[in-house]
């Protein structure tokens, strides 16, 4: 077993005690809004230099690329809406970009990689997300709680996803009104509050789009799944995020970051209104397994005593989220290899990752 130290990314959105809480050490003022355990070359986790090894090293260095990638997250405030490419696309957007010469860090890059990123995000507090485009009874139940008649009247006359599109893109396609005209669409008389905390936080009246997406609330435990092209923002909470060994984000409101409509539209699924949350099953009486389509396994495990584990897949990775089982303690994880056996001893609870 290799215990892990993750990279840290302070993105502004971050929570600027929870994750150094949960590690037990001193805030620095800055926010904490993610720390990484894989092998993405953007955040690679380190082995801890406590084992001794003769140098430091990168857990690639020791098992190679991963094909998923553990976070803990931690938001304070909304992230940017959202969403990511399957492999097909990425691998084109990456041969596009590399063919244009734009480089990998250059601001207005879209495709880092040219990997999916499947996302499963387990809430490890109330968490709260707008995923997927609701449906056309639900936009409109909800445009009508908030007041907003015109952009309800657009939903009616073509649709969620015709809304979704118009909203975001600044302008209403159907009326010779322009900017009035969309400023119209955008009106909400009774904010709700999800859009309360998007104009607190980015003062955009692009908000109005919460109306046409679905609200979800988990509670401690619960999870999503997001498949490629699913529209998202995650607005307040801490998770444990799984995902694909990716960092391709296409955004398209509410950031300070590199906006492109045209690749968002391009990836983005607005037709189809889906039910991400990811159905649990218990396996044992200290186990719990999430199950949906994600090409990675998670497991919960809530130990009160000793934990058994034999990695029987090619990569394993441990995270302790509360509590302390042996050398495992709360916000710190650790790398099992295939067909390795360990014995932890505690009270805790501890996510396994598959693949």
């Amino acid at each position: 077993m290799l215990r892990l130290k993750g990279a840290v990314q302070h993105y502004p959105w971050g929570d600027r005690f929870a994750l150094p809480e949960m590690l037990e050490i001193t805030a620095d003022g800055r926010p904490w809004a993610e720390i990484w355990y894989g092998t993405h070359p953007r955040g690679p986790a380190h082995v801890d230099e406590s084992l001794h090894l003769p140098a430091p090293t990168y857990l690639s260095d020791e098992v190679g690329e991963l094909a998923f990638l553990v976070k803990l997250l931690a938001a304070a405030q909304p992230l940017s809406l959202q969403t990511h490419p399957s492999d097909e696309q990425a691998a084109r957007g990456f041969a596009k970009e590399n063919a244009a010469g734009i480089p990998l860090d250059a601001r207005h890059r879209i495709y880092v990689d040219d990997r999916a990123k499947p996302e499963m995000v387990v809430a490890l507090d109330t968490f709260e997300a707008l995923c997927g485009i609701a449906s056309h009874d639900v936009a409109l139940r909800q445009c009508a709680e908030a007041g907003a008649v015109a952009l309800a009247t657009h939903v009616e006359q073509h649709g969620v996803a015709h809304a979704v599109r118009t909203l975001l893109s600044g302008s209403a396609a159907t009326s010779s009104g322009g900017d009035s005209a969309w400023l119209e669409l955008a009106t909400v008389t009774t904010p709700t509050p999800v859009i309360a905390q998007l104009t607190a936080h980015y003062d955009d009246p692009r908000a109005a789009v919460a109306l046409l997406m679905n609200h979800v609330r988990l509670a401690p435990g619960e999870a999503l799944f997001l498949e490629a092209g699913t529209v998202h923002s995650y607005l307040r909470g801490v998770a444990l995020e799984v995902q694909g060994n990716s960092d391709n984000v296409m955004r398209a409101a509410f950031t300070d970051k590199h906006v492109d409509l045209d690749e968002f539209f391009a990836v983005a699924r607005l037709d189809s209104p889906t039910n991400d949350l990811v159905r649990t099953e218990r396996v044992s009486p200290t186990s719990v397994a999430y199950r949906c389509a994600a090409p990675f396994s998670v497991m919960r495990h809530e130990l009160n005593g000793t934990f058994a584990l034999t990695a029987s897949t090619q990569h394993t990775m441990l995270v302790c989220t509360s509590g302390s089982a042996g050398p495992l303690t709360r916000g710190g994880a650790a790398y099992v290899a295939v067909g390795e056996s360990i014995a932890l001893e505690g009270t805790a609870t501890i996510y396994s990752v598959s693949a």
